[in-house]
């Protein structure tokens, strides 16, 4: 998982200046080529049926994984985010971005492996399935 130069400046702004870091909807896209550190550039899924899922902050959606043994913090979804249905085949997804509720993308996750979408599938993340790892 990597933060974006975006919300590294935002938690610094929070942790020195006093300003707030809000991030009150989370919108999560699907990325055939990586975007930059700066969450700029990189190919978004752009098939036809493909749209971006919302999978807001809060306790009833996400949850920290209580086993942190790898010295960074994790967090896990607890309910399936479920995309439409590809009404073609799709390119492979290789990364997720999760963008706040301006559309600033905040978090960038590789996939450990790629995953290809064929016409009539569905992609989802199962309750678990998504991880960030922070730190």
């Amino acid at each position: 998982m990597n933060a974006t130069d975006s919300l590294e400046a935002s938690i610094g702004n929070a942790l020195f200046l006093g300003q707030p870091l809000a991030i009150s909807q989370w919108n999560i896209h699907l990325y055939s080529v990586a975007p930059t550190d700066d969450g700029l550039g990189g190919t978004e899924i752009n098939g036809a049926s493909y749209a971006p899922v919302r999978c807001d902050p809060g306790a009833e959606r996400w949850a920290k994984d209580a086993s942190q043994t790898s010295g960074a913090t994790v967090f896990r979804n607890l309910a399936p985010i479920q995309f439409p249905t590809a009404t073609t085949a799709w390119p492979s997804i290789t990364t997720v971005v999760l963008k706040d509720q301006d559309g600033t993308p905040r978090l960038v996750v590789p996939l450990t492996t790629p995953k290809p979408v064929a016409q009539g599938d569905v992609p989802v993340f199962l309750a678990g399935e998504l991880e960030i790892h922070i730190g």
